[in-house]
């Protein structure tokens, strides 16, 4: 299991008012995550308020802790909590808000440290850190929290199916197993169940995939007005990202959502065991992630990213 560093702890315990922040677009990583540190905090008697953009699926509308978000009291906190954010630049936070302390729990390889401490190791899902985190605090688990790191570590590993799942992460899953949670209903809402507007964003997704360089590339663009005609980039499931990754030829993948007129989100997919880390171009855009899934904005048109993504390809070669 992972050691959290005692400075760490003491950190957590020391303190009293906490602030909560994920990164915009939150996922269900970010989300879960949020909820169980931020449960876990309160039931030491912390107080815990949370920072988050609201604009993320409905299937993550699951917790109760979500009618605390965004109902900030302060102004200043002990301790700004910045839980899966690999850069300072892709943080949602308040800009009228002040901590003492800015601590960073990430799992991201991109994190660029951008805390006064950090709890950075990179494992599959931040939900892994923060059970690890709630463990050293002796925390009193319970079926929110075993719900939300189950949430966490299922979104960020494809339902277990992505290089990034250790052991580690069916070590923890054995423990949240304990929990009285209907994990199987749980884990079908996350990652099969859609809307008519989803289902619709994914079959658009499909349609408009190609092909290049001698099909070991996959590029899916959803324009600005596919997007808008079923509800916005909010309905893009997670899965949409892995489209390309399906196909047998394709060792990298790219998804371009224009979230804007010009303005595009775009997810990259790297195939295991292939060595090529997408998160370099992702970093260069200012985005960030893993080795294998990264993620940041584009103010060029799609075609323009073809010449990197080459690259990553003769780089292997």
């Amino acid at each position: 299991m992972i050691t959290v560093p005692k400075k760490i702890v003491d950190l957590l315990q020391e303190n009293q008012t906490f602030i909560l922040i994920v990164h915009q677009k939150p996922d269900g990583d970010a989300i879960a995550s949020a909820v169980a540190m931020g449960k876990g905090l309160k039931a030491l008697g912390k107080n815990v308020e949370y920072y988050i953009d609201s604009a993320f699926e409905e299937k993550l509308h699951i917790f109760d802790e979500i009618a605390f978000f965004n109902q900030l009291t302060q102004k200043h906190y002990d301790v700004m909590l910045f839980l899966d954010t690999s850069t300072f630049e892709y943080a949602f936070y308040p800009k009228n808000i002040t901590a003492t302390v800015k601590l960073v729990i990430d799992h991201h390889k991109s994190n660029t440290f951008f805390g006064d401490e950090h709890f950075v190791e990179v494992v599959a899902a931040c939900g892994e850190l923060v059970f690890a985190v709630l463990q050293a605090l002796k925390v009193p688990m319970d079926e929110e929290i075993a719900k939300a790191i189950f949430t966490a570590i299922s979104t960020d590993t494809g339902s277990f199916q992505f290089a990034n799942v250790t052991s580690n992460t069916h070590e923890v899953l054995a423990e949240i197993y304990k929990y009285p949670v209907d994990f199987s209903s749980l884990s079908k809402r996350l990652h099969t169940t859609k809307t008519f507007n989803q289902m619709k964003l994914f079959g658009i997704a499909i349609k408009n995939l190609n092909l290049f360089c001698h099909e070991r590339i996959s590029i899916s663009v959803i324009s600005n007005a596919e997007l808008n005609a079923y509800g916005g980039a909010v309905n893009v499931t997670d899965d949409v990202s892995n489209i390309g990754m399906n196909i047998d030829t394709v060792i990298i993948s790219a998804t371009f959502k224009e979230v804007e007129t010009a303005v595009y989100r775009v997810s990259l997919r790297g195939k295991s065991p292939y060595p090529i880390d997408v998160s370099t171009i992702a970093i260069k855009y200012s985005g960030g992630g893993h080795l294998r899934a990264a993620g940041f904005t584009f103010y060029k048109k799609p075609e323009e990213l073809l010449p990197e993504l080459e690259a990553l390809i003769e780089g292997m070669e």
